[in-house]
C-alpha cells in the first residue's frame, strides 16, 4: 500500500512539473530592449532632423513694399516683432513708399514682390497690373482743402486753380469725384502732381491754391496753420453709401505664378499680424510711431478715419462674395471719375482679385 502511494505522489510531481513547462513554453519570452550605441543615436538625430526640415517650408526672401502708416505698415510690424514671418520660414526686406503709382513701377521691374496699395492705385488693378490678394482695411480720410483766406468756398471755384494731387493716389480719385459731383471736368483745374510732402509744402506756403490729400498730413495741415485757417471743400464721406475706399494688399501675375506658395505663406504671416493690430490698436499705433519716427497722436490720427476689418469679418466677406461687390464699385468709380477707360468697365473682379490664396491662408490659420 505504501508503495502504491509514493507512486502516485511521483507521478502527481511530474505532471506539476509538465504543466509548469507546458506554460512556460506557451508565453512569448521577456525581452530587455538592447542598448542604443552612440552611431545608432546619432543616426536617429539626424533621421528626426530630417524629417523636420521636410516639413518646414523652404526659406525664401520677400521683399515688401509698405506705406508710413498703421494700415501700411501696422500689420507687418506686428507680424515681424511676434515671429509670424519666421513660423513662415520668410526673411522680409521692407522698403517705403508714399505712391502707389511709383509702388507699381517697382513691381513691374521685380524690385518689389508684395505691397501695399491704397485705393487710388486700385485703378491699375482692371488694367491688369496687379493682382489684389487680401482688403486691409477701408480709408475715409480723403479731403479736398483750401485755406480760408483763399476766396475758394466751394469745389465750382476751383475751376482755374492750381489743385496739388499724387498721381495714381486716393488723392487723385477724391478730387476727380468731388469735381464729376459739381458738374465739373478735370480739365476745369489745373492739377499740380506732387509727392505727398511736397505738395503739403507747398500748400502751408502759398504755392497752390488747393490740395487735395489723406490722413494724417491733413491733420499735420490743421496743426502747423491752425484749424481756423484751412477749408475743407469736399471729402471721402461725401460719395458714401455708393462709394467703397479700400486699402489692400497686392503682387504681380508674375510673381505669383512661381510663388503660390510664399503668397499664402505671407498671408498666413499677414493675418496674424493684422489680427493683432484690430485686438491691440494702441500698442501697434506706439510700434508704427516708433518706426516711421513720429509721435503717437500724429500716428493714431489715421487709425480714428479707417474702417478696420477683423480676420473673422474678412473671411465673411471674402466667402459671401462682398468683397468682388465692392472691388467693383471701386472700378466704377475709376470709370465715373474718368480715371479709367469704359472698356474696363466690364472687367468683373474676379479677374483680378485673387482670394483662393487668403482663404487658403485663413484655413491654415483656423479662422472662423
Amino acid at each position: 500500500m505504501l508503495k502504491k502511494e509514493m507512486m502516485v505522489v511521483a507521478l502527481s510531481t511530474a505532471m506539476v512539473f509538465s504543466l509548469l513547462a507546458g506554460c512556460s513554453s506557451s508565453q512569448e519570452p521577456e525581452t530587455t530592449a538592447a542598448p542604443v550605441t552612440e552611431a545608432e543615436g546619432e543616426t536617429t538625430t539626424a533621421q528626426t532632423k530630417e524629417e523636420e526640415t521636410a516639413k518646414s517650408p523652404e526659406k525664401a526672401t520677400i521683399t515688401i513694399a509698405y506705406h508710413p502708416h498703421i494700415t501700411g505698415v501696422g500689420g507687418l510690424l506686428n507680424a515681424i516683432d511676434n515671429g509670424y514671418f519666421d513660423e513662415e520660414n520668410l526673411e522680409v526686406e521692407l522698403v517705403q513708399f508714399t505712391s502707389g503709382a511709383t509702388e507699381l513701377q517697382a513691381m513691374a521691374s521685380g524690385e518689389i514682390d508684395i505691397g501695399y496699395l491704397g485705393v487710388g492705385a486700385h485703378v491699375f488693378a482692371p488694367q491688369g497690373q496687379c493682382v489684389i490678394l487680401a482688403l486691409d482695411s477701408m480709408d475715409m480720410s480723403g479731403e479736398i482743402m483750401t485755406r480760408a483766406d483763399s476766396g475758394i468756398a466751394s469745389v465750382k471755384d476751383l475751376a482755374g486753380k492750381n489743385v496739388a494731387i499724387s498721381a495714381g493716389t486716393t488723392s487723385e480719385l477724391v478730387l476727380s469725384m468731388a469735381l464729376k459731383l459739381n458738374g465739373m471736368e478735370k480739365t476745369d483745374v489745373n492739377m499740380v502732381n506732387m509727392d505727398a510732402s511736397g505738395k503739403v509744402t507747398a500748400f502751408m506756403t502759398n504755392q497752390i491754391d488747393a490740395i487735395s490729400i489723406e490722413s494724417p498730413y491733413t491733420d499735420q495741415i490743421r496743426g502747423d496753420m491752425g484749424a481756423e485757417n484751412v477749408v475743407t471743400l469736399a471729402s471721402s464721406q461725401d460719395f458714401l453709401p455708393d462709394a467703397v475706399f479700400t486699402n489692400s494688399w497686392v503682387t504681380t501675375q508674375s510673381f505669383l505664378e512661381g510663388n503660390e506658395d510664399v503668397v499664402v505663406r505671407f498671408l498666413r504671416a499677414w493675418l496674424k499680424g493684422t489680427q493683432d493690430r484690430y485686438d491691440n490698436m494702441d500698442e501697434t499705433v506706439q510700434k508704427v510711431a516708433d518706426y516711421i519716427n513720429t509721435d503717437y497722436d500724429t500716428a493714431h490720427l489715421v487709425a480714428e478715419k479707417t474702417n478696420w476689418i477683423s480676420n473673422s469679418e474678412l473671411k465673411r466677406y471674402a466667402e459671401d462674395g462682398s468683397l468682388y461687390k465692392w472691388y467693383d464699385t471701386v472700378r466704377d468709380m475709376f470709370v465715373d471719375a474718368n480715371l479709367l477707360d469704359a472698356e474696363y468697365a466690364e472687367v468683373p473682379a474676379e479677374d483680378y482679385v485673387k482670394l483662393d490664396y487668403l482663404l487658403q491662408a485663413m484655413e491654415d490659420n483656423g479662422v472662423e
